[in-house]
């Protein structure tokens, strides 16, 4: 199988990196984000000779696999075979833990596998996924290129795409999407080993850097996105990069190496979502006043560097989004606050807060305590009458949920809330303002003002949602560091000990329920057909998507025309039309949008449909019409299914030319 080369170029990058770097987990974190930097390089290259396909892709990898090999044997011949296993495999730092340390830890690496079980086995099915992050994959690998192309969903265009290069590259290695969970995995994993060597940082010993390790990998929302093609987990693994290496550069000092790490862990942040702008952020301005105190004018230099790293990654994405949109950010989102001032702050901490609130329930305590959801929206409300505001103020919650409520214990990957977690960031940061004796507190009180500084701007310029969840996930990573480091060096040990086999046992609810990838039920990823894992989040969709192929695939065409309006859940149409395996051609056309521009370039001006298919939602009484006007050719209607879904309807027409 050919995905085993960038496999196995991130495993000699590994070896590499660990000639390089003091920590095992620091030449990791090395590795990834030189292997990174590869595929975006990689992706952009080709892309530029519409060469992204698995023929060059496989030939680049094979050449890199095979030069690092050669590096690797020239610079250390026989002796690495000799070392590497002893010190990769030593079993010492794990035979020489306590008992429940032990068990914590072996049962850590057991939900991992258990994760990455559901990530190989699962089909990717997060809405999003459907929507825009693996349905720009199709279109890419359909055009050779990661170029801008015409689209009903601009999402599929200027949302930041590192993630979508990697799952790109498994997918046209593989030619399946069997890989493509993965890449969240091994961010989780990623960031679960970066974590602790922040704590490490921040003065925390061999237990404090295990709990932090196991309170970023226990996560709730973490555990359900592990086996996702969503990219929270890869932005956190980034922005858990860059804080470490920041935290080391205030140690250490700058030096190229520290740059070069800084500048391209904060590159890919940004390169794989845009909230990474936000809750890199205040470690940036740590960072920079930590450099001004310390270098002065020297502090220029490396800063341009820094920046320059940065922004090279970047280049190509902002140049495509400047050319389309006259932005590098793209279209501008609706996401965002439209008031700023202090009650409105308070009121969007408060109730991002409530979203993990569910305490109770989250510790199964259902049948002994009456559940506080209630009770904690009551409060809320009453918080925000006496400050004067509306607690669902549309200038501050986001239209699509339009009203505030306090939603309880959830297995949904978009709304599970981590309330345990909270409870423990809350205790650490008790704890840090009363125990004066923790070590580095200085240091530590610094990270925990940054870290809270984080949490504080992304509820100063988001609009609140239930879904906001999924968007905590890099702030709860970064204060597992916190929590490791103050409640590992403020508690008795075993009681620690024991918190970390408690949260372990926890998490596993997460790993087995998953909403939409569960490992045991009557719904299971093993005895669920793959094709129906596709539909979990719109399962009445299903019937008439796979109608629509079949016809489709009846009329013997293979340039099809599409029109979304009002729905844009479109990965499954390329699987069901097995496109573009078997040169299936499928463009958008009739775009009202800014990349409607784009319709006349020569890259998709000489598309020709022989079929037209629109796909709409819409309300139940509306008539649909029988003819399309596609340019200068007008088709008439051959084909029509519609499905009744709770109050709208969604339909399906192809039209033909007559």
């Amino acid at each position: 199988m050919l995905a085993v080369l960038p496999i196995a170029s991130l495993f000699l990058l590994t070896l590499i990196s660990s000639k390089l770097f003091h920590y095992k987990r620091e030449a990791l974190l090395a590795a990834l984000m030189t292997w990174a930097v590869i595929v975006t390089g990689l992706t952009e290259i080709l892309s530029l000779v519409r060469g992204f396909n698995a023929i060059f892709l496989a030939l680049a990898w094979m050449l890199i696999a095979i030069g690092l090999t050669s590096f690797l044997w020239q610079t250390y011949g026989p002796r690495l075979i000799k070392t590497a296993p002893k010190y990769w495999l030593n079993p010492y730092p794990f035979i020489n833990l306590p008992v429940v340390l032990k068990l914590s830890t072996a049962g850590m690496i057991l939900v991992l596998l258990a994760i990455g079980v559901t990530a190989v086995v699962a089909a990717p099915n997060h809405s999003d996924s459907m929507e825009y992050h693996l349905s720009r994959i199709m279109h890419w690998i359909q055009h050779g290129s990661v170029a801008h192309y015409p689209s009903h969903n601009t999402f599929q265009l200027y949302q930041n795409p590192w993630s979508e290069f990697a799952i790109a590259h498994f997918q046209l290695l593989t030619h399946s999407d069997r890989l493509s969970n993965c890449v969240q995995w091994v961010s989780m994993i990623g960031s679960m080993a970066g974590v602790s060597l922040i704590a490490q940082e921040l003065g925390a010993r061999r237990q404090g850097q295990i709990l932090a390790a196991i309170f970023a990998g226990t996560l709730p929302m973490a555990v359900l996105q592990g086996s996702s093609t969503n990219n929270d987990h890869v932005v956190t693994l980034w922005l858990v990069c860059f804080v470490y290496f920041a935290l080391v550069t205030m140690r250490q000092g700058l030096n190229p190496m520290l740059v070069t790490c800084l500048g391209t862990s904060l590159g890919l942040a940004i390169l794989s979502k845009g909230t990474a702008y936000i809750y890199a952020f205040p470690f940036c301005l740590w960072l920079l006043f930590w450099g001004i105190r310390h270098l002065g004018w020297h502090l220029v230099r490396p800063m341009i560097g820094l920046l320059a790293i940065a922004i090279a990654i970047n280049a190509g994405h902002y140049l495509r989004n400047f050319g389309l949109f006259g932005s590098p950010l793209g279209a501008p989102g609706d996401e965002t606050g439209a008031i700023l001032g202090l009650k409105y702050l308070i009121s969007n901490v408060v109730r991002n807060l409530a979203l993990h609130a569910d305490l109770v329930r989250n510790l199964h305590l259902e049948g002994i305590i009456t559940p506080t959801t209630g009770l904690v929206e009551k409060a809320v409300i009453i918080l925000h009458n006496s400050l004067g505001i509306d607690v669902s103020d549309p200038l501050t919650t986001s239209a699509k949920h339009p009203r505030f409520f306090v939603p309880g214990l959830s297995f949904n990957e978009d709304k599970a809330g981590n309330p345990l977690h909270l409870l423990l960031i809350l205790m650490a940061s008790g704890l840090l303002l009363v125990n004066g004796r923790l070590q580095q507190r200085r240091r530590l009180f610094f990270y925990w003002v940054t870290t809270t500084g984080t949490f504080l701007l992304f509820c100063q310029l988001l609009t609140w949602s239930t879904s906001r969840c999924r968007l905590h996930l890099p702030i709860f990573v970064l204060f597992a560091a916190l929590v490791g480091t103050v409640i590992g060096n403020s508690i008795n040990r075993k009681v620690v000990n024991a918190l970390t086999l408690f949260l372990v046992l926890l998490s596993l609810q997460w790993v087995f329920y998953n909403d939409f990838r569960p490992l045991i039920g009557e719904n299971n990823i093993f005895i669920t057909p793959r094709t129906s894992q596709y539909f979990v989040t719109q399962p009445d969709l299903e019937k008439l998507y796979t109608d629509t192929a079949n016809e489709i695939n009846n009329q013997s065409c293979t340039t099809l025309g599409v029109v979304y309006e009002g729905i844009s859940f479109e990965y499954p149409y390329w699987l069901l039309l097995n496109a573009p395996r078997r040169n299936f051609k499928f463009q958008h056309i009739s775009v009202l949008n800014d990349s409607k521009s784009l319709e006349v370039n020569p890259r998709y001006n000489k598309f020709e449909p022989c079929l037209v298919m629109k796909t709409t939602s819409h309300n139940l009484e509306v008539l649909l019409d029988n003819e399309l006007q596609v340019g200068k050719q007008r088709f008439q209607e051959i084909w029509q299914q519609r499905e009744q879904q709770r109050n709208s309807m969604k339909s399906v027409q192809l039209f033909a030319a007559p």
